[in-house]
């Protein structure tokens, strides 16, 4: 099962909007226009305060 939470941050690849996904124990941003996945850290230069507002609830999120 997986859960989604949009953010107000863009794609690396397509500048799409992209979401938080939970997966389990798992939790990646995905462009909901191109469907690329991107780690955390992969993106961790670029987030905003209400993305990390979002992240904040989650306790391991770096590596998996």
């Amino acid at each position: 099962m997986s859960v989604t939470t949009p953010t107000t941050m863009a794609c690396k690849a397509c500048e799409g909007p992209l979401e938080v996904l939970r997966l389990c124990r798992r939790i990646r941003m995905r462009c909901t226009r191109c469907g690329r996945e991107f780690q955390i850290h992969e993106v961790a230069d670029r987030l905003d305060p209400a993305t990390e507002a979002i992240l904040e609830r989650y306790t391991a999120i770096i590596y998996d």
